[in-house]
């Protein structure tokens, strides 16, 4: 009689054949299910700058539109101002368009509070606030004359911090700002123009108006 092979041989052969698939199959899963996590994570990273260079971008538009207004904000208060030092009266044009700049200052603040850092929108009101006042001071032809200049002084002061932060934000060069004026942002007080930081005006570069 030939030899017969063991019964058991081609169970245990057709078993390590079955593990091989099985093993195969789940290592193959496996590598699968990394491949889609890697996928997964370059997507999101990938979302992730999207939405950084979409709020970068939405920043930049929010912070120029606000800076924009505010030096068309200067140019007109300068020119009031003067006019009023001067110990003039300012004429219904001037008046209106001081309304005018004074409402698309407020109107551009919209923009920067809500998209803005935490860090950034607590000095915009010290830039925006001082203008504000000044702008009211302004409009009422029996103001004192004498609040004039510390509210224009405030304002500037406010605002220079302001540009710097947000120029920092953005991650562009910016003034040393707290080696000027501390690391506290300038406050503004309801009963007065006066400012902590810096104690006299004369600190400031000259103004561009």
């Amino acid at each position: 009689m030939g030899s017969q092979v063991p019964v058991w041989i081609p169970i245990v052969v057709a078993l390590l054949g079955l593990a091989g698939v099985i093993l195969t199959q789940i290592l193959s899963g496996r590598r699968e299910i990394r491949r889609m996590a890697e996928e997964a994570a370059r997507e999101e990273r990938r979302w992730q700058r999207e939405r950084e260079a979409r709020t970068h971008e939405t920043r930049a538009d929010a912070y120029a539109q606000l800076m924009g207004v505010l030096e068309a904000f200067d140019g007109v208060l300068f020119q009031a101002r003067a006019v009023r030092e001067s110990g003039g009266e300012l004429d219904e044009h001037q008046l209106e368009e001081l309304r005018e700049v004074r409402s698309e200052a407020q109107h551009a603040l919209g923009p920067v509070v809500l998209h803005a850092p935490e860090a950034v929108r607590r000095l915009v009101s010290d830039a925006t606030l001082p203008r504000m006042r000044l702008a009211a001071m302004l409009l009422d032809p029996d103001d004192d004359r004498t609040r004039l200049r510390p509210a224009w002084d405030a304002g500037q002061r406010g605002y220079r911090v302001m540009r710097a932060r947000m120029r920092a934000d953005l991650g562009f060069d910016a003034e040393p700002v707290d080696e000027l004026y501390g690391t506290q942002p300038t406050v503004v007080s309801s009963s007065s123009e006066s400012t902590s930081e810096p104690a006299e005006t004369t600190s400031l570069p000259p103004s561009t108006w």
